[in-house]
């Protein structure tokens, strides 16, 4: 396990009793983890995190509700003041909205002090005229952009974000590998590898819980090996997808899978820098 306080550069906080997550449900029950449609707040992430000194959190826009995000923002504004750490929110937007109202969305969410910029998961195509209006909104704000690609989109999002050469990229979740059969892995490692050739984005270890069976070393080692050594400990940043990997495992057992390979591989320094110092930069938590 981690023997430094690490920076959680992925989670989801969520209250059902808001109505924001219509989709939750069905997706638990899809999961067979129908307790995933339950609250998960601050102190059911401390519960998850155990004995783990966690020294700053990222909290991910999960909504599902038309708009939702706004006042999400909102609440977790309010939540961050319980935190008794730095948090930073990365928000959302709809990308299907007028010009005007998607740059008025994300204006609304930026007087969070919280703030540190947006992801739209799923639902946002490059070379489009919400894709120019969201990268250039955030690149004008030193404000970070949550890429969600899949490998068959990540080439085109490499092409249009070399556009905004300013822009501050994140890519979450590994790129999102559809699959664990070989077809998948080799589209995956073959999209990872240009991503980290060709950009300077940073890349999340994160989200392999929603496609792997388990968090054992077993299961996670070869998508966590290829990803260290594609892009190096300097460009990678930990984060738990509380609580959506617990489909797969617990917090402690993604910790001690992913500090397997930290440990065997990485130096004290190179340690920080992926546990902690990476995400606190990223998302300026202080």
């Amino acid at each position: 396990m981690p023997t430094i306080p690490i920076v959680d550069g992925h989670l989801h906080l969520w209250d059902t009793g808001h109505g924001w997550y219509p989709q939750l449900a069905q997706f638990a029950a899809g999961a067979g983890k129908p307790e995933l449609a339950d609250n998960f707040l601050l102190a059911d992430y401390e519960r998850a995190a155990g004995s783990t000194a966690v020294a700053g959190l990222v909290h991910v826009s999960a909504t599902t509700a038309p708009h939702a995000y706004l006042a999400e923002t909102r609440w977790v504004t309010e939540l961050a003041g319980q935190a008794n750490r730095p948090v930073a929110i990365i928000g959302s937007v709809d990308p299907a909205l007028p010009t005007a109202e998607l740059a008025d969305h994300l204006e609304q969410q930026s007087r969070s002090p919280h703030f540190r910029g947006i992801r739209v998961y799923r639902r946002l195509a490059p070379n489009t005229p919400a894709a120019e209006t969201i990268a250039a909104w955030l690149q004008e704000r030193d404000a970070v952009f949550d890429l969600v690609t899949t490998p068959a989109e990540t080439a085109d999002w490499i092409d249009f974000l070399a556009g905004y050469p300013n822009l501050r990229v994140v890519l979450e979740h590994l790129g999102l590998p559809e699959g664990t059969g070989a077809d998948e892995r080799l589209a995956w490692q073959k999209s990872l590898t240009l991503a980290a050739k060709e950009t300077d984005w940073r890349c999340k270890v994160s989200g392999l819980g929603m496609i792997c069976p388990d968090l054992s070393w077993e299961s996670l080692a070869f998508w966590l090996e290829t990803t260290a050594d594609l892009w190096g400990w300097r460009r990678l940043l930990f984060g738990s997808n509380m609580p959506v990997d617990t489909m797969a495992g617990s917090y402690a057992e993604l910790l001690e899978t992913i500090d397997r390979m930290v440990a065997a591989d990485a130096t004290d320094q190179e340690a920080e820098f992926f546990y902690a110092a990476n995400a606190a930069e990223t998302y300026s938590l202080r």
